[in-house]
């Protein structure tokens, strides 16, 4: 009984002691949070595995303002400055590091260009760049455009079976089959088959399981125990959906370099003697064939959300766009870079429905860093939330309103003219993160979703089904657990 005692009253001690330490004595006592999560991640992961954490950490920057100590060694912020100071170089000090648990890590081990460090990174990126550039992009504008096409095909044949249609369904199923034939030179066919195939429905399943990544990528300890006994059905879920990357890169490399596909730029420099390995090739198809396909549909599909609850700026939109253009044939990405109310549009949906939500967390190097003029501690794991970001007051007027008028020239007949929106703090939106390890395939997000979006408005009328009225109340693992999309759907009268 006394040996039980003593052990109580040690183990009260150990986490009294160690308590205290956490909120007097820890270098990061001094920044504001909630007492518990000073000392525990436990708040942190419950939220986490609730699919919640983006919306709670926006909750306790609405409390504490905009920086928020939300875990023992975890600080988020919301400004623009932070952004820089976070993801770019100030004062020329290399980047801060990934953490180790939230990176999507290729299957084969070999880091891709999100998980490889600066110098191999720099390198990555070079080869990449080409493919990426407006040059490459306008040489491809013809296999967007037949994509954009086939999409309104298959929903002019669903609509004959009735009016409402899943429209997250079709955007992915776009994206998706644009990224394969970029990639590879072949399409995935979901859109001319009008179904998921494997490797997507296995890509999802992925996303799924990212919050029990990030746990066991945290505790090397836990890491260790799961891979020692991580089940079949996971490792066959991994290994699916390298292997069908793994398998078109194969393919697409004994075609050589005839096909107009970007990759050829890839094969020709591997051709020439440098480049990336084969090894290499295999990791960065699997991340692009997420990182280029379901973030476009996320943002397309809460933009048409957005417009959706808000017909009086749909209209605005939909008028720019069929006054632009009478037929598909009329859409090309120069005309539709001109079009202002569509680039502000996007821009919205962009800062409402984040497709990266949670942001992507940095390790402060052992000498410290400085964030926002405030010296950091070594061992901190710093991220700027954007969810948070672009839902505060600090940086936006009436952060939860759907506005596009925010992002217009004062001479645009729909600028704001109030002076509401006149102190926005506009490059606190970065949602294709800054600095060199900013996303690559901005511009071909861009052209991408300007496209689809004019092609799908200028042919038909949407509204949004009473059961989807509440669809951006998501949860997330990371990237939004998106729930389905039903609109009512009708042909245009201009068509």
């Amino acid at each position: 009984m006394a040996t039980g005692a003593l052990a109580a009253l040690g183990c009260l001690g150990y986490l009294t002691v160690n308590a205290t330490y956490a909120l007097t004595g820890h270098p990061l006592a001094g920044f504001p949070g909630p007492s518990l999560c000073a000392f525990s991640r436990l708040p942190f992961w419950i939220q986490v595995f609730q699919g919640t954490d983006v919306q709670w950490i926006h909750q306790l920057h609405r409390y504490y303002g905009p920086v928020v100590r939300y875990g023992p060694n975890d600080l988020s912020y919301l400004s623009a400055q932070s952004w820089r100071d976070i993801y770019g170089r100030p004062n020329g000090r290399p980047t801060l590091p990934r953490t180790e648990d939230f990176a999507i890590k290729p299957w084969n081990g070999v880091p891709s260009i999100l998980t490889c460090d600066d110098e191999n990174h720099a390198r990555v990126r070079r080869i990449f760049s080409p493919a990426f550039s407006e040059r490459a992009l306008r040489q491809q504008e013809p296999l967007f455009q037949k994509y954009t096409k086939l999409l309104l095909e298959t929903m002019e044949n669903d609509l004959k079976a009735g009016e409402k249609l899943e429209m997250t369904r079709f955007l992915t199923f776009t994206t998706f089959d644009i990224m394969a034939d970029l990639c590879f030179g072949h399409p995935l066919e979901l859109l001319s088959r009008n179904q998921w195939s494997p490797w997507v429905s296995a890509i999802f399943d992925m996303i799924r399981m990212l919050h029990v990544s990030m746990l066991v990528d945290y505790y090397p300890i836990l890491g260790y125990v799961v891979r020692k006994f991580e089940p079949k059905w996971l490792r066959d879920m991994k290994s699916t959906h390298f292997k069908h990357s793994a398998d078109r890169v194969d393919q697409r490399l004994k075609e050589g370099t005839e096909k107009p596909d970007f990759w050829n730029l890839i094969v020709r420099t591997r051709d020439s003697g440098g480049g990336l390995s084969l090894d290499e090739m295999h990791s960065n198809a699997e991340v692009f064939m997420l990182a280029g396909t379901e973030t476009t549909a996320t943002l397309l599909a809460g933009l048409l959300y957005y417009l959706c609850l808000n017909q009086k700026k749909l209209q605005l939109l939909v008028q720019e766009i069929r006054t632009a253009y009478s037929t598909m044939d009329d859409i090309t990405f120069d005309s539709l870079s001109r079009l202002e109310y569509l680039r502000a549009c996007i821009k919205e949906a962009l800062r409402m429905y984040p497709p990266g939500p949670a942001g992507s967390p940095r390790l402060v190097p052992g000498d410290g860093h400085y964030i926002e003029g405030r010296w950091v501690s070594g061992g901190t794991r710093v991220v700027v939330s954007p969810y948070a970001a672009y839902r505060s007051e600090i940086n936006f007027a009436d952060p939860d309103t759907f506005a596009p008028e925010r992002w217009l020239n004062a001479d645009h007949a729909e600028a704001d003219t109030t002076g509401k929106f006149a102190g926005d703090k506009g490059e606190a939106l970065q949602p294709f993160s800054v600095g060199p390890r900013n996303c690559i395939g901005q511009s071909m997000a861009h052209h991408e979703a300007r496209l689809i979006l004019a092609a799908l408005l200028l042919r038909f009328d949407f509204e949004l089904c009473e059961e989807s009225k509440a669809w951006a109340d998501q949860k997330a693992h990371a990237l939004w657990l998106k729930k389905p999309l039903l609109c009512r759907v009708t042909q245009a009268v201009q068509t």
